[in-house]
């Protein structure tokens, strides 16, 4: 058994190695030997096709003939297309072209279930993997799937392991042959890769040549618009320089099949040479993918896309990538199914919506040469574009375009399809309209504005503005063809607002005479066309924010609002020159801007013997501007003299606080009967001054300011209540200056101390005017001790006058049969206050004896 098996394969080894040196020959770079008549198959055949390079692919193996089952793990693009090149090797063609994997054929063929790979360079099936390795093939079945292979027949790509790329060589009488350099041009080049189903040709450096010596070859001539290298004109030279070969883009293609044209079906597209369907497109890529096929299947531009559910799991390309831009091997039950319409288009624009306006004319489309707005209004509706943008007609750059016919469509404007509009046929030959093409662009919506903030500091201001400060919006629409109707500005504040003007020349300009803080927010502007006035533009949306202006202080007056005035332009700081155009209402400006108040006064002062860097200011001010820089501008300029301005509002406000005698700490309440201070102060800013305590607004007490305030003390009693408020008043700058403090409200609360009991029940507000006299003290309420010597009706008035009872009638001691603790009542009183604890204090003590008062109320 060892012997025979050692026999088949020495026979085998050497057909391989005849078959390897017939291959070697024939594949030099001389003519290769002829064309058999009819190729011999050794373990790869192609059946069942439309010619000996086209059909089913299946493999010999143990003298018989069977389909291949590929193993899953296996099964991928580069597996068949390596099986396929075998194939067309041993069938006498050229390189693989097209690869379709059937996997739902109606009847169950005979496999071999294979589990092996092949590289580019194998020469047959068996020579794939490893053929001393156990189950290559795995054993016999049955499948319904099968791998469709075409080949080219007199053309193909040799010398590189990417599928489009090679040295090009062609089948003559005498074999094959190396095309020559001479007339290898871009044209050729397309042809050639467009034969072999991959994109357009590349530049490259790379060589494939295999040798230096001449060769007798082929010289093609083409126009670069052939579907095969054997359509173009050629011509037999003898020791003609190989071309050196050939690099193609990635090979892609697409179509659309199982429908009733070309044009609508299952989407297919061809990767690493093979066609499969495109599985899980998501939705939202659809109609954009659809929309690319259609256009480059020239089947119009108007498509629908749907997913299609298949009842199993089939190969697919999956999309990858942002736009579904790139492709991996998958299997998918979704399906995405196209169908393309349309006899109206734009083709060579960047998107659907704009581009060479085309209508479909029989198996062709004719050009447009001309347009006028109405007809260019009903494109785009017919388009579903929205309104054109820009349109214009222009002589054409393919000056060998073979012209048909070209139209002229005269729309009244409210037709809904292009074609429903008179057309006339002009003939190429005219001159007027013969090589003329119209393009369109159509949007949904008009372009976004521009939109420019001016103020007096920029004249294309940031985003923000000064407050008090005059501004102005600028919205200009981009268009050049259409008319502008009206340009709007809306604004979010509260309740929105909107500002509509008709705009001259595109653009309208709102203007604001002074921010403020309502100012500050989002704004959008957009604009319509008189095309169509429905239809507002997307909004250029903006937001503005209102700051503090500061480009003006007063210093070296110990005061913000009075002194020398310094401006900033363009973010330098000087003086402003003293020139005969400032006057008080420059200075009132001034003020205002720095809140101030108004103006007092202003005039010249030295700012130096030297002259010294300034801004000369250049006015157009009536005083009641809001900012400096609105009503004037300045320019540099050098001074010795410079602009003082004295405000009203020079002093700084004054504090107010109120104390209890009781108590330094101001939230401590302020009880009725005893006396309160009332302090006025103001912060360190000018020497003297006196205050003036206002109570109610009418009654008025002064005092001299020492040491920047004023103590004013007052008793807690009803009159005394409502609110006060501090005016510091001063002289200076010449002038008698004022300034008021916020004012406050000040109100007592009840004295609850002392208390008389009667031993009754009694409520708040119905108190008894007679009874045992209790005093709180140090928190506590006690029994006040009769064991003082001090008591006396006069005290006993304090108390009565204290509650609100009138005069005292009597007071008197009662006994108790023993000592318990008691207050101790010390006196510094003199009968007439109204408050016991005001004019006395107590201690704790031990007594037998209490205190008694009766009132007269």
């Amino acid at each position: 058994m060892l012997s025979n098996q050692q026999s088949v394969f020495f026979i085998q080894s050497v057909g391989f190695y005849c078959f390897v040196l017939l291959v070697t020959v024939t594949s030099s770079l001389k003519p290769e030997g002829k064309h058999p008549s009819q190729p011999i198959a050794i373990d790869a055949r192609l059946v069942e096709g439309g010619s000996r390079c086209s059909g089913r692919l299946e493999m010999k193996h143990r003298e018989e003939w069977r389909t291949l089952n590929i193993i899953e793990y296996i099964d991928t693009a580069r597996t068949k297309v390596n099986y396929a090149q075998v194939a067309c090797r041993q069938m006498g063609c050229g390189s693989v072209i097209s690869i379709i994997h059937n996997t739902n054929n109606a009847n169950r063929r005979p496999a071999w279930e294979v589990n092996f790979r092949c590289s580019a360079t194998d020469m047959t099936l068996s020579e794939c993997g490893d053929p001393k390795a156990r189950r290559r093939v795995e054993e016999k079945s049955t499948s319904t799937s099968s791998v469709e292979v075409i080949c080219s027949e007199s053309v193909r790509l040799v010398g590189a392991s990417q599928v489009c790329s090679g040295r090009v060589e062609v089948y003559s009488d005498q074999g094959w042959a190396p095309v020559c350099e001479d007339g290898f041009h871009s044209e050729v080049k397309q042809v050639v890769c467009r034969e072999f189903g991959c994109g357009p040709p590349v530049s490259s450096k790379t060589s494939f040549l295999r040798g230096d010596e001449s060769v007798s070859s082929k010289k093609f001539q083409c126009k670069g618009s052939e579907s095969r290298l054997q359509d173009c004109a050629t011509s037999t030279h003898n020791n003609c320089t190989p071309a050196s070969g050939i690099s193609c883009t990635n090979d892609y293609d697409v179509r659309l099949v199982g429908g009733e044209s070309r044009c609508e079906g299952t989407l297919e597209e061809k990767h690493h040479l093979e066609w499969r369907p495109v599985g899980d497109v998501e939705n939202y890529f659809i109609t954009k993918k659809a929309v690319e096929v259609c256009q480059q299947l020239d089947c119009g531009n108007k498509v629908s896309g749907v997913v299609h559910r298949l009842p199993q799991r089939q190969h697919v390309w999956t999309c990858r990538g942002f736009h579904c831009r790139t492709k991996s091997e998958g299997s998918s039950a979704s399906l995405t199914n196209v169908t393309c319409a349309g006899t109206v288009r734009l083709a060579g624009g960047d998107n659907t919506c704009s581009g060479r306006l085309e209508v479909k004319s029989g198996p062709s489309w004719a050009s447009v040469c001309q347009l006028s707005l109405k007809t260019a209004q009903v494109t785009c509706r017919d388009l579903e574009c929205g309104f054109p943008l820009h349109f214009v007609s222009r002589i054409s750059s393919e000056t060998n375009k073979e012209h048909a016919q070209n139209l002229v469509f005269n729309c009244e404007g409210d037709e809904d399809h292009l074609l429903d509009c008179p057309a006339d046929t002009t003939s190429a030959t005219e001159e007027n309209c013969g090589l003329r093409e119209t393009y369109l662009k159509c949007i949904e919506h008009p372009e976004e504005p521009s939109v420019i903030i001016h103020t007096p500091q920029y004249a294309f201001a940031p985003d923000y503005v000064f407050k008090g400060q005059r501004f102005v919006i600028s919205c200009s629409a981009n268009t050049d063809d259409a008319t502008v109707i009206s340009i709007r500005l809306k604004s979010d504040s509260d309740p929105p607002t909107e500002w509509i003007q008709t705009g001259v020349n595109s653009t309208a300009r709102f203007l604001f005479p002074a921010a403020q803080d309502k100012h500050e927010g989002v704004y959008k502007c957009d604009y319509n066309y008189n095309i169509k006035p429905d239809v507002f533009s997307t909004p250029s949306i903006f937001h503005i924010t209102v700051k503090e202006l500061h480009d003006v202080r007063l210093v070296d007056g110990r005061s913000s609002c009075a002194g020398r005035l310094e401006m900033e332009y363009r973010d330098e700081w000087n003086p402003v020159s003293y020139q005969h155009s400032w006057s008080l209402k420059e200075a009132a400006v001034v003020c205002a801007q720095l809140g101030c108040g108004s103006a007092v006064s202003t005039g010249r002062v030295s700012n130096s013997t030297e002259l010294l860097p300034a801004w000369r200011f250049y006015s157009d001010c009536d005083g009641s501007e809001r900012t400096l820089t609105d009503c004037g501008t300045v320019r540099k300029w050098r001074s010795s003299y410079t602009v003082e301005v004295v405000c009203t509002d020079i002093l700084v406000q004054p504090n107010i606080t109120v104390y209890s005698s009781q108590s330094d700490d101001q939230d401590e309440p302020i009880i009725k009967g005893y006396s309160f201070t009332v302090k006025c102060f103001v912060q360190p800013q000018y020497p003297g001054g006196h205050f003036t305590l206002i109570f109610n607004q009418t009654h008025h007490q002064s005092q001299p300011a020492v040491n920047h305030s004023s103590n004013f003390v007052l008793t807690a009693a009803e009159e005394s209540r409502g609110n006060y408020s501090c005016v510091y008043h001063n002289f200076i700058f010449n002038h008698n200056f004022s300034s008021e403090s916020q004012r406050i409200s000040i109100y007592f609360t009840q004295n609850t101390d002392v208390m008389l009991d009667d031993g009754g029940f009694w409520h708040a507000d119905s108190a008894p005017c007679a009874g045992k006299l209790f005093v709180q003290h140090e928190g506590e309420k006690k029994l006040l001790s009769a064991e003082s010597t001090v008591w006396d009706l006069k005290h006993a008035s304090v108390v009565c006058r204290q509650l609100g009872c009138g005069e005292a009638v009597s007071t008197k001691s009662i006994n108790l049969p023993t000592k318990e603790s008691m207050w101790r009542f010390f006196s510094d009183c003199d009968g007439s206050e109204s408050v016991l604890m005001q004019c006395g204090t107590a201690k704790e003590w031990f007594s037998s004896s209490y205190v008694e008062v009766a009132c007269t109320g």
